[in-house]
């Protein structure tokens, strides 16, 4: 398992960042969106706080069309868990923009701004 981490990271497929994550203060771990139920650690029943903590994380959008289609083939998988899977992979479909910006006017100074877009049709109030 170490060796497959290993050459996924050699490949570029995994990246390590900071991240927000649900950490329960009682059983002192991260709890997967999944684990928290009204707010609450699923086995402590303690608040969930919102914490940023490094960790790793799969680059799946290089690869996300492939895992798409190999969910097709998993006959045997419950259709509800395939349909949380491709929620999951979160590919879109959409446009990538870049919006010039005056640097006088933003808190950074910065020039421009990223955008993606799934409603292209709606940038401009149509």
């Amino acid at each position: 398992q170490q060796k497959m981490f290993v050459d996924f990271l050699r490949a570029g497929l995994v990246e390590r960042k900071l991240g927000k994550v649900n950490w329960d203060p009682v059983d002192r771990t991260v709890l997967a969106n999944e684990q928290v139920i009204d707010g609450r650690g699923w086995r402590s029943g303690a608040l969930v706080e919102q914490r940023e903590m490094p960790q790793w994380y799969f680059r799946i959008t290089k690869f996300s069309e492939d895992l798409l289609q190999s969910l097709d083939g998993l006959d045997l998988w419950p259709e509800k868990v395939r349909v949380m899977q491709r929620n999951w992979i979160g590919r879109s479909e959409g446009l990538h923009l870049r919006f010039a910006l005056d640097p006088a006017t933003t808190p950074l100074g910065e020039d421009e701004v990223d955008v993606f877009t799934t409603r292209h049709d709606t940038l401009f109030g149509a």
